[in-house]
Formats: C-alpha cells, sequence, structure tokens
C-alpha cells in the first residue's frame, strides 16, 4: 500500500501526484492519494509501508502548512518515503535538508526527494509565462516526472541537488518567524461578487466573508490558492499582481482543489 500526501494550491503538485500513482498501479501497487489540508484535521496520522508527499516549492523551502503537517506524522511504520517538490526554479531551496531534519527528529530517513520545474505561480516575483513557453514547460514536466515515478517503482534512494540552502534556510525562517503578515497586503477589489470560493479553497480555512468580502485572519501561508482561483480576478496582493496572469493546471479543474 501506498498513500501519496498532496499539498497544491493551483493543481501542478495535484497533477504531479496523481502521475506517480499511475504509474505505480500500472506497477500492481495500491494507492491511496490524500489532500494534506484534509489529513491535518485527523487525529491519528500514522502512514504505513510506501509513504510520499508531493507539494510546491514555499519561499525556497517546505510550506508552512506540510511543516505542521510532518510535526505530527508518525512515521514508526513507514519502510519507503518519497518527496517530490514542484516549483518553478530549484537551484536555490532548503526544502530536502529541512524535510530530512524532520524525519530525523523521529528516527526516521527519508529515502528519496526530487524537484519537477513546472509554472511558477507566484506573481509578486513574476508574470505566468505566455502560452507557448507554459505549453513547453508543462510537457517536459510530464516527461520529468515519469522518470521520477519509475525511480520510485523500484524504491531508488536518490535526492535532487539543492543550492545555497543556508541562504535559503535565512529566508525561510523569517517568513516563518513574520507569518502573521504574509496576508496584510491582500485586498479584493470592486469586482468581487461575494461568491465564496476563496474562503473554500484556503488550505489553512484563513479567510472568512464579511459584509464587504473576503477577510483574512492573519494564518495565512501565501499559497496565493485565492488569488489563482477567484473567478472573477478581484483578488491581489499588493500592486505587483495587478494585470498579471491567474493560472491553474490545464488537467486540473479548481473544484477539485477545494479543501475538503
Amino acid at each position: 500500500m501506498t498513500t501519496i500526501y498532496y499539498l497544491s494550491a493551483t493543481g501542478n503538485s495535484l497533477y504531479m501526484a496523481r502521475r506517480i500513482q499511475r504509474r505505480l498501479e500500472e506497477a500492481g501497487q495500491e494507492v491511496q492519494l490524500v489532500s494534506i489540508a484534509a489529513a491535518l484535521h485527523e487525529q491519528d496520522l500514522r502512514p504505513a509501508g510506501q509513504v510520499g508527499f508531493v507539494m510546491p516549492l514555499h519561499f525556497f523551502g517546505l510550506p508552512l502548512l506540510a511543516e505542521t503537517f510532518f510535526t505530527r506524522l508518525d512515521l514508526s511504520q513507514v519502510t519507503y518515503s518519497f518527496l517530490v517538490m514542484t516549483c518553478g526554479w530549484h537551484y536555490m531551496s532548503d526544502a530536502f535538508h529541512a524535510a530530512r531534519r524532520l524525519f530525523a527528529a523521529k528516527g526516521q530517513r527519508l529515502s528519496a526527494a526530487f524537484y519537477v520545474d513546472m509554472i511558477s505561480v507566484y506573481l509578486p516575483l513574476g508574470d505566468i509565462p505566455p502560452e507557448a513557453k507554459k505549453k513547453h514547460r508543462l510537457q517536459k514536466a510530464a516527461v520529468r516526472i515519469e522518470k521520477v515515478a519509475d525511480a520510485i517503482v523500484h524504491q531508488q534512494s536518490s535526492y535532487d541537488a539543492e543550492y545555497l540552502n543556508f541562504l535559503s534556510g535565512l529566508v525561510h525562517g523569517y517568513v516563518r518567524k513574520h507569518r502573521q503578515g504574509l496576508d496584510q497586503n491582500f485586498r479584493a477589489g470592486e469586482a468581487c461578487n461575494q461568491c465564496g470560493l476563496c474562503a473554500k479553497i484556503c488550505p489553512v480555512e484563513n479567510i472568512s466573508l464579511g459584509e464587504a468580502g473576503p477577510v483574512w485572519q492573519h494564518q495565512c501561508t501565501q499559497c496565493l490558492a485565492c488569488l489563482h482561483a477567484c473567478p472573477q480576478q478581484a483578488i491581489e496582493l499588493g500592486k505587483k499582481t495587478v494585470g498579471r496572469q491567474r493560472y491553474h493546471h490545464p488537467e486540473i479543474q479548481i473544484r477539485e482543489l477545494i479543501r475538503k
């Protein structure tokens, strides 16, 4: 039995988790996909056998929600574990080092870790690429994930290289320390029709609906799920996201990303 836990704001990681699931099932394995956002509501987090984690790179490290999730996991019955990180550019990161430390603290070893470069969705740092470039990058990612999935099928022990992990760790630590301020620049414009999708899709239940629209409650991880999913494109994060494209993986529907 293989359990794959995933965290996905715009569908990139869910798509990758499903590709790995399909390859493992073709190899005769039974696979269960579990949303990390949903799993955190469970009392007993004790996976057994082969366990995988698929998630995006956030602030050059593990998503803040994933860090909480890892600390709650009981890994005593795990025989093989893998981590797959989706990102726009992975050469500056401390995610694998952090994950290995979290596993070691539980007396376990992370067996394998892989990066898959896809589409960066962090709009404050740059727009979504043009359609042709986006399609090309997604095609390369699809080829890459098949190789990763084959390595997982054969339970290979492999780690993709990370660079500047010390600097990445400092940046990530600063963000973690100042988490309560991560949502202070979110706003919903006049186009907001109070449909409530932003509240439903937020993986940390950080958004409520007030009389004037969404209200952020200072537990944000800045995954940008609310911004990308808004059907009116009414949500902005400061001024740098204004006029920039919104994105979700073309093979994943928004409703599939809603927190269960």
